[in-house]
């Protein structure tokens, strides 16, 4: 049970016209704002000054003509009567709100309503009054031409338009009826099919009437009702308060037709009561909307409002309906209500007192899904109904990763009576392709799996948000949808994957059963755990059971160990230190740590050689860090800060290792959830082809969640000469994802400090984005020294006695520059003093067994540095760096 495509619109929370004529058109961001200005710059046209009314019941007086005219086109272009609903069907009050006497409250709600009446004719209304009535007709003319681009409006505008360029020859100051009845009787066919009204009140009840019958009989068909026609026009005008019958409908309906409603009036008159056939006929356009006919239900809606329009403006111009009782708003209503996306819970009662036999005698139903998921009801009831449904499966599952997604996709396979294995495709199959070749991979898939297997989509949500071709594979996976009855699909999207997928395209997720997974609680992931230690042949009391699922409860995942990992984990851990195959409560640990760093931060910052700015600067944040944690227990209203930090300085400065230990600090404190680094460079962000940088950048930043996303030599992503670089949209998409996960994440940005400050100075967001910079200066020669014993010290190496000075004479000759390597050139100089004093040991050993004497090599020996195994300095000093970094 679906709506019709074009009306699904009427779903979502999109800012939606719909004029029930044309359907419901989603209104493009800004475009009221844009025709909003044109109507105020006509109306501060010089040549309207001083035309104005005091007249105007709406406007601000003095009222200004032009906003008059503008007021009434907008209440006639939809048609006279006729219904206009959705988010933004209040034109008039958007267009101009500024200009009312008393501007009402705007509303956003999709089901909100109006039919206008529409007495303004062309060449115009209020504007004839004007003295000059030439000025008066090219002034309305350009109103029309102000209010370009509402497409549900644009039919009937242009139409008019063709009036205004090839009007009657005719005396411009006759009187305004003479006038308007000329211009009338000079529209041509293709204008009066488009705007009808200037038939003329019977001529316009004609073609209404013809409409309301029509769609009156196709809704009879679908959902009968016991009601005559004469019986079902009569209450249509005794709704409208009507105490006669027009004689205008002798015209609309046939001399027959008519006597058969005036004689059935009277005696409908006596007993009839508005708010019961109110009720009877919103459930009868219930039923026909339950049977397919959503647009013939509109139809009729529309044609019996204009129909009241008409009756009560007779015998002049269809004027706004009033007192009238047609079912709009319960109709659009019913209509969100029968087909919006609901969420489900599965009872119970469905498993528990499911017949398995009557499903296998009746034949036509598959077979009952046996599931092994754990948890996640929502998934559990959709792989139910997905399995027991006679039509194709159509599965969109949205959540987190590790929370069965993809198992559940391989169970529903499985359950499938379909002769082929099932075709698994993932985002990264469509990124950064040609339009052209992703459309031709998405349409081949679809006709190998079409009633031959199920097709799995992982990813959809990357897919349908690439910049590059997302709206449009989108589009695509919608009609292939349509065009394969039989193709069975079943998408996998991140948590909220499914909004996502709806931003891009209201309509394809409604082609979809949407099922949400979620984190799992402590009880289920102590089953999880269970399961685990059942593969490996071992068991595990039920206290211990309890204590594994809040620790893996209260675990914060690690970029891919997340929930159901998280078990496997915990069950590698404990197994790894038990002795027989029973794990008991004192076997689970306190804490899970999945980023491996046990030891405190704080503590090892300190310990850094140098940096004694950088650690002040530091111990400052964590300060304001702990303040704000303990205002907010004390009830004060705090705001996140940004985190997000610049650091500079020459390369071997510590950037990478503080970096790593500010993501540990705030996982620490509780402001990271794992507090990970995760290190990336240009290549990481910008792709070779329009369409790959924007989802890399997006994929590196989800890699980062939870801790530091630390980019090296940032200030090469603005660098580029080339103007079809792509840096520039890895900065766009880096900045949008700071901002949205910017309570759990930190980017750390990294470079030269000239070209960092180019870097900021390159997009106007990045420099608000990065409040705090730090500069990492040059180690001084003490500092590499003592850089250089650590290090030593950490590979099991001392220093001999003569080394130090030998190895400070050095770098007293070793030029400072950009290039300079810092505490990098101190690592390479290690590792060549290693090598050297390996191969000087090494040697001595070999010397003294060809000598045949005993080895003189001590322990000692072979864990000392000596002066002359550090490498020799070339004559200039400078190819040092060349040499070893």
């Amino acid at each position: 049970m679906r709506l019709p495509e074009h009306l699904e619109l009427l779903l979502t929370d999109e800012p939606v016209l719909d004029v029930y004529a044309h359907g419901p058109w989603r209104v493009p961001d800004g475009l009221l704002e844009t025709v909003a200005e044109r109507v105020d710059a006509l109306a501060a046209d010089p040549r309207g000054a001083g035309l104005t009314t005091e007249q105007h019941m709406l406007l601000r007086l003095p009222a200004s003509l032009v906003l008059a005219e503008v007021m009434g086109i907008l209440a006639f272009l939809p048609g006279g009567g006729a219904i206009k609903g959705g988010s933004r069907c209040q034109l008039s009050e958007r267009l101009l709100g500024p200009h009312l006497a008393k501007p009402p409250r705007l509303s956003d709600r999709m089901t909100l309503w109006e039919a206008p009446g529409g007495r303004w004719r062309p060449p115009g209304d209020w504007l004839l009054e004007a003295p000059d009535r030439k000025l008066a007709i090219e002034l309305a003319r350009d109103c029309l031409g102000a209010l370009e681009g509402i497409e549900p409006l644009e039919g009937r505008r242009r139409a008019l338009l063709r009036l205004y360029d090839e009007p009657p020859p005719c005396d411009v100051d006759l009187p305004k009826a003479d006038l308007l009845e000329l211009w009338a009787r000079h529209a041509d066919e293709e204008v009066l099919a488009a705007v009808p009204e200037l038939l003329g009140p019977v001529g316009y009840l004609e073609w209404v009437c013809a409409g309301l019958l029509a769609a009156r009989e196709r809704l009879t068909a679908a959902a009968p009702r016991d009601e005559a026609l004469d019986r079902h026009l009569s209450r249509l005008l005794l709704q409208a308060e009507m105490e006669h019958v027009p004689a205008e409908l002798m015209v609309a309906l046939g001399e027959e037709r008519y006597r058969e409603v005036a004689a059935r009036f009277p005696g409908d008159r006596r007993e009839f009561k508005a708010g019961p056939w109110q009720e009877e006929t919103r459930s009868w356009l219930l039923r026909a909307l339950l049977e397919g006919e959503a647009d013939a239900c509109r139809a009729w809606l529309d044609m019996a409002m204009r129909f009241t329009a008409i009756v009560q403006g007779l015998p002049g111009e269809p004027w706004f309906p009033k007192n009238e009782y047609l079912p709009v708003a319960l109709f659009q209503t019913d209509l969100r209500r029968m087909f919006a996306p609901r969420r489900r819970v599965v009872n119970p009662l469905t498993a528990r007192l499911r017949v398995p036999e009557a499903r296998k005698e009746a034949g036509e139903l598959r077979p009952a899904l046996e599931t092994s998921l754990v948890g996640q009801p929502e998934l559990v009831a959709a792989l139910a109904e997905a399995a027991g449904a006679r039509g194709p499966v159509r599965l969109l599952v949205a959540g987190p990763d590790g929370t069965g997604k993809r198992d559940a996709a391989q169970e529903l396979a499985r359950s499938l009576p379909l002769p082929r294995d099932p075709l698994w495709v993932t985002d990264n199959l469509f990124a950064g392709q040609r339009l052209t070749d992703a459309v031709a991979r998405l349409h081949a898939d679809a006709r190998d799996c079409a009633a031959e297997r199920l097709l799995v989509i992982e990813g959809l949500d990357a897919i349908v948000t690439d910049p590059g071709n997302g709206e449009a594979l989108a589009r695509e996976l919608r009609q292939l949808l349509s065009v394969h009855p039989d193709l069975n699909v079943v998408a996998l999207c991140d948590a909220d994957g499914d909004t996502r997928i709806r931003e891009v395209d209201p309509a394809l997720p409604l082609r979809f059963r949407v099922a949400r997974t979620r984190p799992f609680t402590a009880a289920e992931h102590a089953e999880l755990f269970r399961r685990e230690l059942a593969a490996r042949d071992v068991r595990a009391t039920r206290q211990a059971l309890a204590a594994a699922g809040e620790l893996l409860a209260a675990t914060p995942p690690l970029q891919s160990l997340r929930n159901a990992r998280l078990a496997a984990h915990l069950a590698d851990l404990v197994l790894a230190g038990l002795a027989g195959d029973l794990v008991r409560k004192p076997d689970i640990p306190e804490t899970l740590d999945t980023a491996g760093h046990p030891g405190n931060p704080l503590t090892e910052l300190a310990d850094l050689t140098g940096l004694h700015t950088v650690k002040q600067e530091i111990s400052l944040l964590v300060a304001g860090t702990r303040a704000d944690r303990m205002r907010a227990a004390a009830g004060v209203r705090v705001s996140v800060p940004t985190r997000h930090m610049v650091f500079t300085g020459n390369p071997g400065t510590g950037k990478t290792m503080v970096a790593r230990l500010v993501g540990r600090i705030y996982k620490k404190l509780g402001v990271l959830s794992s507090g990970h680094l995760v290190e990336a460079t240009r290549a990481h962000l910008v792709g070779e082809y329009i369409g790959q940088t924007a989802p890399r950048t997006r994929r590196l930043v989800e890699r980062a969640l939870g801790g530091v996303l630390f980019i090296d030599e940032a200030y090469t992503l603005t660098q580029s000469p080339h103007k079809d670089d792509y840096g520039h949209e890895a900065i766009a998409e880096l900045v949008k994802m700071m901002e949205d996960h910017r309570d759990d994440l930190i980017v750390i940005v990294a470079g030269y400090q000239r070209e960092m400050a180019s870097f900021l100075a390159a997009n106007p967001g990045l420099e608000s984005r990065f409040p705090k910079q730090l500069h990492f200066p040059d180690y001084t020669d003490e500092e590499l020294l003592e850089v250089f014993a650590k290090l030593a010290a950490e590979a099991g190496f001392g220093l001999g006695e003569n080394l130090p000075e030998a190895l400070a004479g050095m770098l007293r000759r070793v030029p400072r520059g950009p290039s300079f390597g810092n505490g990098r050139l101190m690592r390479n100089l290690l590792d060549v003093a290693i090598a050297n004093q390996s191969e000087r040991v090494a040697s001595a050993d070999r010397a003294a067994r060809r000598a045949g004497r005993e080895p003189r090599v001590t322990r000692k020996d072979l864990v000392t540095l000596r002066a002359e195994d550090l490498p020799p300095l070339p004559e200039l000093p400078q190819e040092l760096l060349g040499l070893y970094l």
